[in-house]
């Protein structure tokens, strides 16, 4: 049986969230999946029954008020961490000695697998930094996108979630997303709403980087009054005597609250925006600003960190609004990809064999 080493990124639950996706449909095929993250990514990990290592540490940019801050400090500490997370995930890859290794924006893992020779994929849809914003950050950033641009033309397959054309070693597998479990009524019921009810979610990254954005969409839901809608958070701690609002904390299985929503309230991260085109639901993402990433989503969904002042009306025009469900098939298309080259590395050394 063939052994794979799946690296997660810990920052948030975005790429956590894709794991998932992608790892219950490998093991769906009946490959020995061992994973690799860290905190609060690993414990999640863990929670679908998969054996994680909680080796895996990368800072959260430092936001406040939802700007991020100091770009160069990340940076370095970034850096820092990843040292010493290579270290351990080499003890991890010579106790384990996989035949695969694939890493989820999850870069020392990948590196090894390059540096001996391993089987490997990089799972990623940012293949470019642009964080700097001074100029200490910036001299920082060209050496760090150098390196990175090093890796990228060095490992085997670079496996991207989303549209484009292949290129290269680059192979485009469309948005990954995590199938939904429960049907609306479920939901709802679960919930404590009635059949009939509505509801908006505000679902905040795991990272809690989405904090600054919790009490604006209360206070617009507040004064909406929005008859037989309830507004449902997750992500966040918060114990809330609000008329309406119901909060959560963290939510495993996040997606079926996304699929069942009348509208979505999130920072512009991917997974959410993902899992709400795939299943059809209205969205509203505010950008932390100064993320380039998370601003060029909100960006190509008309939305900006200014729209922070305008929930309101926002809400107004986009509850209910349900598009046509796009059904993302990434998740088993990078499973089939994945499983392509085990097939093919199986088949050389039969060949080698004889």
């Amino acid at each position: 049986m063939t052994k794979i080493l799946y690296a997660v990124s810990p920052i948030g639950l975005g790429h956590a969230s894709r794991a998932v996706a992608v790892c219950l449909k490998l093991r769906a095929r009946g490959h020995d999946i061992e994973l690799a993250s860290g905190g609060g990514a690993a414990s999640f990990l863990r929670s679908y029954g998969f054996g994680v290592h909680d080796i895996v540490i990368e800072p959260t940019p430092d936001a406040l008020d939802g700007v991020m801050k100091r770009p160069a400090l990340w940076y370095w500490r970034y850096w820092s961490e990843y040292r010493h997370t290579k270290e351990r995930m080499l003890r991890l890859i010579e106790l384990t000695a996989p035949d695969l290794v694939i890493g989820d924006e999850e870069f020392s893992s990948v590196a090894l697998a390059v540096e001996k020779g391993i089987d490997n994929a990089l799972i990623s849809d940012e293949l470019e930094l642009g964080f700097a914003n001074g100029v200490l950050s910036r001299i920082i950033e060209r050496r760090v996108s150098r390196w990175y641009s090093n890796l990228q033309r060095s490992v085997a397959h670079i496996l991207i979630p989303d549209f484009g054309t292949d290129t290269g070693n680059m192979h485009f597998m469309s948005p990954a997303v995590r199938e939904v479990t429960m049907p609306r009524d479920q939901v709802l019921a679960k919930l404590g709403l009635s059949p009939n009810a509505s509801f908006i979610l505000f679902s905040a990254s795991g990272s809690g980087i989405g904090q600054f954005l919790l009490e604006p969409v209360i206070r617009s839901f507040s004064e909406l009054g929005l008859t037989d809608t309830s507004l449902v958070v997750t992500g966040l701690a918060r114990k809330s005597a609000e008329a309406g609002v119901i909060c959560l904390g963290l939510e495993r299985d996040n997606q079926n609250l996304v699929a069942a929503a009348d509208l979505v309230i999130s920072t512009a991260g991917k997974s959410t925006i993902d899992e709400a085109k795939s299943y059809g639901s209205p969205i509203i993402v505010i950008p932390i600003k100064n993320h380039f990433e998370q601003e060029r989503n909100a960006t190509a969904l008309g939305f900006s960190y200014q729209d922070t002042a305008r929930m309101s009306p926002l809400i107004k025009e986009f509850v209910g609004r349900r598009t046509q469900p796009m059904k993302y098939s990434g998740a088993n298309n990078i499973a089939a990809y994945i499983s392509g080259m085990v097939s093919s590395k199986s088949v050389g050394s039969q060949r080698r064999v004889k």
